[in-house]
This record gives structure tokens, C-alpha cells and sequence, in this order.
């Protein structure tokens, strides 16, 4: 059903229901290809959100200058490291159950290689692109990535793009004159339920990726919409403060998804609802420590 709806509940009813009978391997796998040279931070903040969201293991992908940072600082992830090509990439690939590829991995020419090889190599997983990765794909030198996620996505597969405003518009130029996937007269009716005119325009590109793409978009902002590609909105903006904009918040939402994705959830209920935790955890955070005093390594915590 096309429209626009909000979601309600805490955070313990939107997490999936564990099993009591659960281990690890049940629970999913998260491989995530973050941090380079400076930012391991990046890597870090997104995998303790994965496992607090509930993933039962993370692994982590990252330059070898990463390795004792993150290993020290977030021991409960395995760490990874190489070029993803031939048998490693097959090894990730039995590993894994869902991918998240972006933040801080830097937007170079072999990164960007890297990328694709990752997504080539992950194709029959659900996968979250973030960051970095966004930028790579809305670039002349990402062209093909952007071609090879639109044919995987229209093959099935599952593919969640969390882009700030500024990434929104980096992919709006990729999409044919602005398309939009929708008769006027539903459109109109949507905008009309949404905060302000910026929102609206917002809403509107995320739309129009979204379609192109056939991806589900978070279109992150103070007001964040959640659009799948058949235009099914969730709009989140009764939640979530000024402390969350700040450096590392986005990598910890996307860590959060795809720790939902490794659960089980579909990539527009992983997105929707990860939206929320992460908002409503930042407002406990935000309780706790005021807004100003509120950085992206505290929201985690609150994730209870």
C-alpha cells in the first residue's frame, strides 16, 4: 500500500523477538567494511550498534592500521582485513548473513574497486550502503557500482541506502530528469502530510531514488523518512533531538539496520524501525547527558 504512516512503540517492542533457545549463529552475521587510515572510529561506533540491536556476531573489515584499535576498544567483533578478491571474498561470503559497506572507508579509486568486489562477491545478501559507499555510487567514477546495484535490486536482492541530505543530492543527479514513480494526485496527497515544504522536496528525491534504485532510502535528517521502492513511507519525526547531529550518529544508525537486517527483518521494517531505536535512544542518551554533551558513542548505550 502506497501512503505515509509513523511508527510508535519502545525500543523493546520494535527489536525482534529473541528465541530462547537462541546461540550466536541464530542470532546473524554482520560483516561490515568500514574505517581507513583515521577513522576507525567510523567502524567502531557502527559494529557495537550492530550488536546492540541484537546481531549475535560482527566482523569487521578494515586497514591493518585499524587493528588494535578496534580489536582493544570493541573485542567482541572479529576483525578482517585484504583485499576482497578470490578465496576471501568466498569465505566472507559463507560467513555472512548481511553487509553494511561505507562509513569511513574513503572514496578513493581502489576503494572504490574494493566496493564493487564486495558487491559483486555479496549479491544474494541483503546489504546496507552508507557514507562513503554513497558518495563512491554517486560519482562518474561509480557508475558502474550504481548500474550493478540497480540490477541486483530489480533481481531481489535487498538494498538500503542511508543517505544525509547532502548524499541525497549527490544521487538525485544520477536519476533520469528528477523521475518519480507516482501518479500527482498521490503524491500531492503525501506532501501534504509531511512538516514543512524542505521536508517535502526531501521526500520527494528520496522517492525518486528510491524508485530508480528499487532500494528501500532513509533519508536522514531532524525529520528522517524510510521509503521502499513501491513507496511505502514511515515518517519519524516526533522523536530523535539536536544531540544526534553529530559526528559517528549516521554510522551508528547504520549499524543498527543491519544489525535488525541480521535478525531477519525485511529492509523496510530493519530501516523503519532502526530509524526509531536510534531516535528514541538518543533521547535517552540526550535525558542522561543533555543535548550539547551528547556524542554518536553514547546512543548505543541506551539501546535497552
Amino acid at each position: 500500500m502506497t501512503g505515509i504512516e509513523h511508527l510508535t512503540g519502545t525500543i523493546k517492542e520494535l527489536l525482534p523477538v529473541r528465541r530462547p533457545d537462541g546461540y550466536k549463529g541464530t542470532f546473524g552475521k554482520v560483516f561490515i567494511f568500514s574505517g581507513s587510515y583515521g577513522s576507525a572510529g567510523c567502524a567502531l561506533l557502527a559494529g557495537k550498534a550492530a550488536y546492540r540491536a541484537g546481531a549475535g556476531m560482527v566482523k569487521i573489515s578494515s586497514p591493518e592500521c585499524n587493528r588494535v584499535i578496534i580489536q582493544t576498544a570493541l573485542p567482541e567483533a572479529l576483525y578482517d582485513t585484504g583485499s576482497f578478491a578470490g578465496e576471501r571474498l568466498e569465505k566472507i561470503r559463507r560467513w555472512s548473513d548481511v553487509y553494511l559497506a561505507g562509513p569511513g572507508i574513503g572514496t578513493d579509486k581502489d576503494t572504490a574497486s574494493e566496493l564493487r568486489m564486495l558487491i559483486e562477491g555479496s549479491k544474494d545478501k541483503p546489504l546496507v550502503l552508507d557514507a562513503d559507499a554513497i558518495t563512491i555510487i554517486s560519482s562518474d567514477e561509480g557508475k558502474n557500482i550504481a548500474d550493478l546495484l540497480k540490477q541486483q535490486a530489480s533481481g531481489g536482492r535487498q538494498i538500503i541506502l542511508t543517505p544525509h541530505e547532502g548524499e541525497l543530492l549527490r544521487l538525485k543527479k544520477i536519476v533520469p530528469g528528477g523521475l518519480l514513480f507516482m501518479d500527482p494526485g498521490m503524491l500531492q496527497d503525501i506532501l501534504s502530510k509531511v512538516p514543512s515544504e524542505a521536508d517535502g522536496e526531501r521526500l520527494k528525491t528520496a522517492m525518486a531514488v528510491s524508485g530508480y534504485f528499487r532500494c528501500t532510502v532513509v533519508a536522514k535528517g531532524a525529520v528522517t523518512f524510510t521509503i521502499s521502492p513501491d513507496n511505502d513511507i514511515v515518517c519519524n519525526d516526533d522523536c530523535g533531538n539536536s544531540g544526534m547531529g553529530t559526528a559517528g550518529s549516521g554510522d551508528v544508525l547504520a549499524g543498527i539496520i543491519a544489525g535488525l537486517l541480521a535478525q531477519g527483518m525485511d529492509a523496510h521494517t530493519a530501516a523503519s524501525c532502526g530509524v526509531r531505536i536510534h531516535a528514541l535512544a538518543g533521547d535517552r542518551a540526550a535525558a542522561a547527558k543533555c543535548e550539547h554533551a551528547l556524542m554518536a558513542g553514547d546512543i548505543p548505550e541506551y539501546i535497552y
